[in-house]
């Protein structure tokens, strides 16, 4: 293969000298050399040399579960899920052509943008469509509702060199904000409220939002960092943001859940929201020693995500298939809250947690080969 002629837009060629080569540097700051990328490079060579696919240490488990709820996994009851990524139909995978632009209207701009393929949403009840170019994962598409309208979040542009865990996005996340009455999602025609930082603290680490569910007047997101070369999920976060102060022209960012500990995930938990009282509703099982775990619930202001007071779960225990609603506790007063997620393998196998590891490995990975 012979290198393209002209200089000024060189191409990548070979397996470690489009470092040097490329026209556009893939990292802006300063100090990120050749050298140093070809270090990290090895250093995941050797790293990746002693993992052993279907063995996973303590650590690597909890990191794993806390991957299937970023990706919808556990995700459950699917009729909340079902409002916070595209519909995989038949009508939708037969869209997979594009539409192409019209040849006559070349002196149109619309004439110069690349074919595209929309993501269908449903969404109580009515249809919304998000037109994408052909070349960007559907399944990164996200939209909810809210009381301000819907919430929702293109793809961005993935720069892919060919190399496992090297693949990242090349520009950030946002979300956008349209009228319930606009079926179609589209940035010209929308209200960008927030974007995420394209880098996450250092030139070779990106920010990734994995998804998010509707809160009423707020929105539920969560995001992650990752490293190239490295490919694990990093600092994942929980954070919530009031779509209804950001449809006012309000400036806001979301507040993240600074206390949660991702190791609540492990067997059994429960994220839910009163909208009523405007609360943020966490149940989870915490182990308590000999083989019993004590159910625990605490309530995170939505707007500040601040702790204000503990809670009791009511049939905690009882929660199954696709309940939507939890009751709860506070003081002597009952409460109820919509269910936005379950986490932890524990739904799976009731067990769960007091199988060895080689068996909890074995669910895990029997789970992830039948989840399409």
């Amino acid at each position: 293969m012979k290198r393209n002629a002209d200089d000024s837009n060189p191409v990548m060629i070979g397996q470690t000298d489009w470092y040097a080569e490329a026209g556009k540097r893939p990292f802006i700051e300063d100090g990120f050399t050749p050298e140093l990328m070809m270090r990290i490079e090895q250093a995941a060579v050797n790293k990746s040399s002693g993992y052993k696919r279907y063995w996973m240490n303590k650590n690597v488990l909890l990191t794993s579960l806390a991957t299937v709820l970023l990706i919808g996994a556990l995700t459950l009851p699917m009729g909340v899920w079902k409002n916070t990524g595209p519909i995989h139909s038949p009508s939708v995978q037969s869209q997979g052509a594009g539409i192409l632009p019209s040849s006559s209207s070349a002196t149109n701009d619309k004439a110069l943008e690349p074919p595209t393929s929309p993501v269908e949403f449903e969404i109580s009840g009515k249809k919304y469509y998000m037109p994408l170019p052909m070349n960007r994962d559907k399944s990164k598409a996200y939209a909810v509702e809210t009381t301000a309208g819907i919430l929702w979040s293109p793809p961005p542009p993935m720069v892919d060199y060919k190399k496992p865990k090297y693949t990242h996005p090349t520009e950030p996340f946002t979300l956008y904000l349209s009228s319930k009455d606009q079926t179609e999602l589209s940035a010209s025609s929308a209200t960008r409220i927030y974007t995420f930082p394209l880098y996450g603290g250092g030139a070779s680490t990106y920010q990734y939002l994995s998804g998010f569910f509707g809160a009423g007047d707020y929105v539920l997101l969560i995001s992650f960092k990752m490293t190239l070369g490295v490919g694990m999920y990093e600092d994942v976060k929980f954070s919530m943001l009031n779509v209804k102060k950001a449809a006012a022209g309000e400036s806001v960012v979301p507040i993240a859940l600074a206390s949660f500990d991702n190791t609540l995930l492990e067997y059994k938990s429960l994220i839910a929201v009163d909208k009523e009282h405007g609360q943020l509703v966490l149940s989870y099982l915490e182990y308590a020693g000999d083989k019993e775990y004590k159910e625990k619930t605490v309530l995170y202001d939505m707007e500040t995500m601040s702790i204000p007071t503990p809670a009791t779960a009511i049939g905690f225990k009882e929660i199954k298939g696709e309940t939507l609603i939890m009751d709860y506790k506070v003081g002597g007063e009952q409460r109820k809250a919509d269910i936005l997620t379950k986490a932890g393998l524990g739904w799976l196998d009731e067990n769960w947690a007091f199988l060895s590891e080689e068996q909890q490995n074995k669910l895990y990975m029997d789970y992830m080969n039948n989840t399409p």
